[in-house]
């Protein structure tokens, strides 16, 4: 947890210098743990986040608002009834806990003054929002209550807050350097970092081992570290200033954040320092949030697809078993033609015959039902070909259809993979609604709501890549004739029109609008990818073919890395 207590000791203050003496405006729910208040106070509005999530628990100033539940929940009108037109007088941090305390002066139900406490629990899948009266600290309201058969702690309407069960460590703004000397002597066989986050209260591992690393320390046990060197850095760490900062790696993605300069990330991360603890906050779990809400769309839609390609897999190989069935037409049709030619040989009632293939020669067993007739058992045996024929036609027919559906549902799935916005899952769901694999309410026209990528190639010339297959027939659709039109060969990926404006563009554009199909495809990445190129004069589309399919002709085919090209 990155939240520890001394950030929360920073956060209190910083929060304190803000908000105290703001007014509680509103107060509005804007998820099932998370509230946001509404202030004003020094001529500023403030927005107050407050949130028990177990991922992302924390309190901080906001600027752009979250969307409102439209139907407030019990909690959130217990703190309205409470809070709302009260002004904060205090903010504070417990020393030795994961916690934020917000003081409210407010009116009970007759308009006498009265105060109140918000406690701000943020302690991972602990965490948890009460309200209390603070003349005798009994609990009001919490997003989570106990009863008293819980064994850690109570936590109930009328008790007195009971904080989180005490650690055996040592708050460390008391220890003084001969304490901190003899502690380390006590624990010579471990590890530095490990010694601070065991030993003393408020820290991180993250911070722990920035301990360690400034001292030289880390990794070495205690016996083996300055201990001088270690407690310097102690110090400063517990006396330095705000340094509210992230660290992302190569990709950009956010591996940590602290409220201290953290120099422990080598070659490869970038320190980053952010405006306030508030922002710094404020902007991690807004990334963090638009990160799982994009994890949580890709893989509903992705087993949606996989769940599609199984069903459509399956359906391929019963019809081309039913297909393997169809073989045996020639039989049927051998046998009724040697019944016809030695039909003066057989009898009604005989059950079996061996007769002469004359195409071939030889002699066959021909199996006959004793009620018919010869003819009546020729005539059996012609209309089981006939049957099969007819079916293998119609299974041959389904079969096709089937591996283009199969085709189809792969390209979505290449779509969903290389989705990034909600406004792109949006549109890969209303055109799988639309293609009725899931239930919705697509009717006439669909208006995409995501836009193509837009590259400039060599000369200047536009090239833009279609996102999914309906976007695809867009592009496609609307090119000149003269246009070029680039995908990668027999895989699935997106459209790329090359605007020539009726010029001959130059090889390296050419080259590079290859390059932009085969980075946008299924076979992103490769070191060699095969890629088709025409005129769009020579791209059709077949009546009633699935979205994104096309037939071209007069194509030529280029071969390149499939990585993205330096534009």
């Amino acid at each position: 947890m990155a939240i520890d207590g001394l950030f929360c000791l920073r956060l209190a203050a910083e929060l304190k210098d803000a908000i105290a003496g703001a007014k509680i405006e509103k107060i509005n729910q804007t998820g099932d743990e998370e509230l946001l208040f509404r202030l004003y106070g020094g001529g500023k509005k403030y927005n107050l986040l407050l949130s028990a999530s177990r991922k992302n628990a924390r309190v901080c100033l906001c600027g752009e608002v979250p969307p409102q539940n439209p139907v407030p929940t019990s909690f959130c009108m217990l703190m309205r009834k409470h809070l709302q037109n009260g002004r904060v007088a205090d903010v504070f941090a417990p020393e030795g806990e994961r916690i934020v305390c917000i003081d409210v002066e407010s009116k009970d139900e007759l308009g006498y003054p009265c105060h109140r406490r918000i406690y701000a629990e943020l302690m991972g899948k602990y965490s948890n929002l009460l309200v209390s009266d603070t003349d005798k600290d009994r609990v009001i309201g919490a997003l989570y209550l106990t009863d008293l058969t819980f064994a850690a702690r109570t936590v109930m309407v009328g008790l007195p807050y009971e904080g989180p069960p005490k650690q055996d460590k040592v708050l460390p703004h008391s220890v003084s350097k001969a304490e901190f000397t003899a502690l380390a002597e006590a624990n010579a066989h471990r590890e530095a970092g490990d010694f601070i986050l065991k030993t003393f209260a408020l820290f991180s591992p993250l911070v722990a081992r920035e301990v360690a690393y400034r001292a030289g320390a880390l990794g070495k046990t205690l016996a083996e570290a300055d201990t001088d060197a270690l407690w310097q850095s102690f110090e400063e760490l517990l006396c330095s200033e705000s340094y509210p900062c992230t660290v992302t790696d190569s990709k950009g993605e956010t591996v940590a954040f602290s409220y201290t300069r953290l120099s422990q990330y080598g070659e490869g991360f970038t320190v980053e320092r952010r405006e306030s603890l508030s922002a710094l906050l404020d902007g991690y779990f807004e990334e963090k949030g638009k990160k799982e809400k994009h994890d949580r769309h890709s893989a509903d839609l992705l087993r949606l697809v996989a769940n599609l390609r199984t069903r459509v897999e399956k359906k391929a190989a019963l019809q081309l078993e039913s297909l393997r069935e169809c073989e045996k037409k020639e039989e049927y049709k051998r046998k009724g033609d040697a019944i016809i030619a030695s039909i003066y040989l057989l009898k009604q009632g005989m059950e079996s015959a061996r007769l002469t293939d004359y195409e071939t020669g030889e002699e066959i067993e021909v199996a006959l039902d004793k009620r018919k007739s010869p003819s009546a058992n020729a005539k059996a045996y012609y209309k089981k070909y006939s049957k099969l024929k007819n079916a293998e036609t119609a299974m041959t027919e389904q079969l096709e259809k089937t591996k283009k559906e199969l085709l189809y549902v792969e390209s979505v799935a290449d779509a969903v993979s290389r989705a990034e916005s909600d406004s792109e899952f949006d549109d890969l769901r209303a055109e799988l609604e639309r293609a009725g694999y899931i239930r919705g309410k697509a009717r006439g026209k669909l208006k995409l709501r995501s836009q193509p990528f837009v590259y400039k190639v060599d000369g200047g010339y536009t090239v833009k890549v279609g996102k999914n297959n309906l976007q695809n027939d867009e592009l496609t659709g609307s090119a000149d004739k003269g246009d070029l039109w680039f995908h990668v060969k027999n895989a699935p990926g997106s459209h790329v029109i090359l605007y020539a404006h009726g010029e001959e563009p130059s090889a390296e554009a050419y080259t590079q609008a290859a390059q932009l199909a085969a980075y946008h495809s299924s076979l992103s990445g490769a070191p060699s990818v095969a890629v088709d190129y025409t005129r769009v004069r020579f791209v059709k589309k077949p009546s009633g073919s699935a979205p994104g399919f096309v037939i071209y002709t007069h194509n030529y085919t280029a071969y390149v890395d499939g990585t993205a090209p330096q534009l």
